[in-house]
């Protein structure tokens, strides 16, 4: 018995028991009933993805844009690479992480001074 199926089995059973509940939710039982709950929690989701994409779009790329021109010019090494990139190349990721790679440059080549004091 796959117990991860029957648990869906039982939380698709209450929530279309609870929606039936409520006399304005009828329809929406229905509907559950008839699409499936995964079904219609994959169309809530995909709502959500576009809303969020077109705030992001029109909100908050505007803002961050000036940003990212900044850094760009103080930090040469620094640039968010596309996903095609990232998936032949996982470690360019440390050029999206301002002043990263500047600080790994600088540590690779600066030899730290050690102290030994007075050995005698």
């Amino acid at each position: 018995m796959n117990i991860k199926k029957w648990i869906w089995k039982i939380v698709i059973i209450s929530v279309i028991c609870v929606l039936l509940l409520n006399p304005e939710l009828v329809s929406l039982a229905v509907l559950v009933d008839a699409v499936g709950l995964d079904l219609l929690l994959l169309l809530i989701e995909v709502q959500i993805v576009a809303v969020s994409g077109y705030y992001f779009q029109t909100w908050f790329k505007p803002i961050l844009m000036p940003a990212y021109k900044l850094l760009g010019k103080v930090d040469p090494y620094f640039f968010i690479p596309t996903r095609a990139l990232v998936a032949k190349y996982p470690m360019i990721l440390c050029h999206a992480v301002p002043f990263l790679i500047l600080l790994i440059i600088g540590a690779a080549v600066v030899k730290p001074v050690i102290d030994t004091g007075d050995i005698c």
